[in-house]
């Protein structure tokens, strides 16, 4: 469960939704931008407002071009609130913004005239981070006026700062990214900028400029979720430790879900499925019979059919498996796995995960046939379809169909009788 302090600070929360430079975050930003990502049960978008309301943050700016706008509308629409002005949904304020142009003086006039007060909480659409990482941000940063975490070797800001309004109207001007703003506050101020130095083994803090950094942000976020259980739990099911499953879902007998993990809206899960740490599963996603599941995302509406593995994997939106799909997530050296990146039908050079185990990274509306294998680390594009017995070793673009093209042999065949005993 999140809690934080109870002081009201009552800034503002600020984020750069529309980002030009997140390429590597294909497929899955093909068809939305980094905050509709999801982790642990939510979008990146919705721990940001779940995590900054309990410090008092009961507004967040979202600088969204016009394509990222119309996606913000759907994904947000539980938060709608009837007779609001069209670019306001609940909590969230849409801002028109060009990533390419950056904050506008148009922009900052309306910031300042109108939406921050005196402290303001920027962020970057591709990060994201622990209730106690942000109470410890907060605390470190109230009264100084300008703050931020930056890495440790170079200085640059992670995407996460607070800024007094008095610097914005100079300092932000043409910002598309935290650390635009943070580097002008830095050079134009007389006194330092205060930071927070970035250490990776003790902070809850992820910048996710791959998308399995997604899988190490989603392994700690799990552990602060609310547990709850509100779908239809049958006799014969088996519930370990915290789980989350959202309103409409329906958990069959013979399943044995193993927390933390979280299940979303309208779920289908079972008979006889195995759910292990680390499961998080979006709305309208259907787990079929015998699967079993370990530290993986999957998007919502997709089906996972009877007798598939997946493990240490993401899955995008509408994929549909078919029986006995399996996912390898583990080398048998055992070395840190390596992928290459890709976009639309190029790759680039090999990038080493920094991981032992993962499985598949999946785009959406992906379809494959019976008995389909994933090498560890492939990535397969959008709108791709893998045919029967595939063994899958290397990427796969978007729009593909890949199939293996197998001889098929046919002759004659008798079948004798048998001679009956006695």
């Amino acid at each position: 469960m999140i809690k934080l302090s109870k002081t009201k600070m009552n800034h503002t929360m600020i984020v750069f939704i529309s980002q030009n430079d997140n390429e590597q975050l294909y497929p899955l930003v093909k068809n939305r931008p980094a905050v509709l990502l999801q982790v642990a049960g939510k979008t990146i978008i919705e721990w940001f407002y779940e995590i900054g309301k309990k410090s008092g943050i009961n507004e967040i700016l979202l600088l969204a071009n016009k394509d990222d706008r119309q996606l913000l509308y759907q994904a947000l629409d539980d938060y709608q609130e009837t007779s609001a002005p069209i670019n306001e949904i609940g909590p969230f304020v849409i801002i028109d913004y060009d990533p390419k142009k950056g904050i506008t003086e148009e922009i900052m006039d309306d910031l300042l005239r109108d939406r921050v007060t005196k402290d303001s909480v920027w962020l970057d659409g591709n990060i994201i981070f622990s209730p106690d990482f942000f109470k410890e941000f907060l605390k470190k940063a109230e009264g100084t006026g300008k703050y931020a975490l930056v890495e440790q070797d170079n200085d640059q800001c992670l995407g996460i700062g607070l800024f007094a309004k008095n610097y914005l109207e100079s300092c932000a001007l043409g910002a598309n990214r935290v650390n635009d703003i943070f580097e002008e506050v830095s050079t134009k101020t007389q006194s330092a900028i205060l930071t927070m130095k970035y250490e990776k083994k003790d902070m809850e803090f992820w910048q996710i400029n791959y998308l399995w950094n997604l899988l190490d942000a989603n392994q700690v976020l799990i552990n602060y979720i609310d547990e709850k259980k509100s779908g239809t739990i049958e006799d014969g099911t088996t519930i370990i430790g915290k789980v989350s499953i959202g309103k409409g879902s329906r958990i069959r007998a013979g399943s044995y879900l193993e927390g933390p993990l979280a299940i979303g809206k309208n779920c289908d899960i079972g008979p006889n499925c195995y759910l292990r740490k680390g499961v998080s599963l979006s709305d309208s996603v259907r787990i079929g019979n015998a699967c079993e599941l370990k530290n993986t995302i999957v998007f919502d509406g997709t089906h996972i059919a009877h007798l598939s593995y997946v493990g240490d994997s993401i899955i995008g939106m509408h994929c549909n498996f078919g029986a006995g799909t399996i996912t390898g997530n583990l080398r048998l050296d055992d070395k840190t796995v390596r992928t290459k990146m890709i976009k639309d039908k190029t790759e680039s050079e090999v990038v080493s995960t920094g991981r032992r185990k993962i499985g598949v990274i999946m785009g959406d509306n992906v379809k494959t046939a019976i008995n389909t294998f994933f090498m560890p680390g492939v990535i397969v594009g959008n709108n791709s379809a893998i045919g029967t017995g595939v063994i899958v070793n290397r990427n796969i673009g978007s729009n593909v169909f890949v199939c293996i093209d197998q001889e098929q042999i046919s002759r004659e065949w008798k079948i004798e009788q048998k001679k009956k005993k006695g």
